[in-house]
């Protein structure tokens, strides 16, 4: 009778081992897929927050110029480049400044996003009417009255931008407190 309540207890304890061995694997299967969709919810916070920044940089490139227009008091004119000691030794001997080299990025800003093709060259040509082939233009049509300086309708394009950062912010602030939501709860379904 002993030996087959042995043999009966280890049958049962076979059973919760296989039992115990399925739970295991199960568990490593959820852990695994929940790394790889927390590691997805990651890159596309990353990607959202670069984009984001980018855009908020440009904007503020935009509005700098826009002033420059607008309103030349606001306008923040670009730092002058420094010049190397060799520099300075060249031009203080009559050679004259190298051309500061362009800035690259999105419209020449100097602000780049993660690019994910190649960029576009697009050639543009313009076309040369013949003098001989071509008349005098018609002069131009009457226009309501002279031109006179807008006002406050001149901050109407500035208040807009404005706008778009504020939303940009409130876009960061969400995605930023939903990355950390997320967070806290992938580290409490590994705990």
């Amino acid at each position: 009778k002993a030996m087959a309540d042995a043999k009966e207890d280890i049958a049962t304890l076979a059973d919760e081992l296989a039992a115990l061995a399925a739970g295991i694997k199960a568990l490593d299967k959820s852990v695994a897929e929940a790394t790889e969709a927390r590691q997805a919810e990651n890159a596309e916070y990353q990607s959202t927050m670069a984009a984001d920044k980018a855009a908020k940089e440009l904007i503020g490139v935009a509005k700098n110029r826009l002033n420059k227009f607008y309103n030349a008091k606001m306008y923040k004119a670009p730092p002058k480049r420094e010049l190397s000691s060799q520099e300075r030794i060249f031009v203080n001997n009559g050679g004259e400044e190298s051309a500061t080299p362009a800035p690259g990025g999105i419209a020449g800003t100097g602000i780049t996003y993660l690019q994910a093709s190649a960029p576009v060259f697009a050639q543009i040509a313009a076309h040369r009417a013949r003098t001989t082939d071509v008349e005098a233009p018609a002069p131009p049509p009457e226009t309501w009255d002279a031109y006179q300086k807008k006002g406050q309708e001149t901050n109407g394009v500035l208040a807009m931008l404005d706008l778009l950062v504020q939303d940009l912010d409130k876009e960061m602030t969400q995605i930023e407190t939903d990355e950390k939501e997320a967070q806290r709860e992938y580290e409490a379904f590994m705990e």
